[in-house]
């Protein structure tokens, strides 16, 4: 595993000085990590200074040690002493670092379009369909100010706003004697049955 100073070389200055602060927002880790883990090898070449105005020490490294201390192998991870997102940070790939990281994208993903597409616009778009107002649920979409594939991703991971979708877009039924079949939908028709059965659920 290479060093995690490695992927912010270009953010180090030789000549610059950083405290376990300093170190922690290049990192992006907690700075109790940064504690434990210079105290366990992760980080050599700091000295202890006094802290200006204040009783006790501080570890500092000047940027040279650090591009120094970039170019080692670091200790191995304990993983029963730090959290998956301190040990995916610093560059683990193992099975459990590489779950946190795929829930925490997914988590951090659902959060950004919920914000974006929150439930009053979710159900405008409802009332705008089910009154056939607009002819597709994209231009519904549209009209609120989403992307279809944000509505469509809504309703990929929420079986309730899928189910409530599904019901107002019975309206968009054309009534052609296709419906209901693939050839409605290249027909035009955009109702729940001909984009069913243009596009199966999965």
């Amino acid at each position: 595993m290479d060093h995690p100073l490695a992927r912010v070389l270009d953010r180090i200055g030789p000549d610059a000085r950083y405290r376990t602060v300093d170190l922690a927002e290049l990192l992006g880790l907690a700075r109790s990590s940064v504690h434990s883990l210079a105290a366990s090898g992760w980080f050599p070449g700091s000295v202890f200074e006094g802290i200006p105005g204040a009783a006790g020490r501080q570890r500092v490294w000047t940027g040279a040690a650090l591009i120094a201390a970039a170019d080692t192998d670091p200790p191995a991870l304990d993983h029963t002493r730090y959290a998956p997102s301190t040990t995916w940070r610093l560059g683990c790939m193992c099975e459990d670092c590489l779950s946190w990281h795929n829930d925490d994208t997914r988590t951090r993903r659902r959060a950004k379009a919920d914000a974006v597409f929150p439930q009053q616009r979710r159900e405008e778009l409802l009332d705008l369909i089910a009154a056939r107002t607009v002819p597709t649920i994209d231009e519904a979409a549209e009209r609120v100010g989403v992307t279809p594939s944000q509505v469509h991703g809504i309703a990929n991971r929420d079986p309730n706003f899928r189910a409530r979708l599904d019901e107002a877009a019975v309206a968009l039924c054309s009534n052609l004697d296709t419906c209901g079949r693939p050839g409605g939908y290249r027909s035009g028709c955009r109702g729940t049955m001909c984009r069913r059965a243009h596009r199966p659920l999965r």
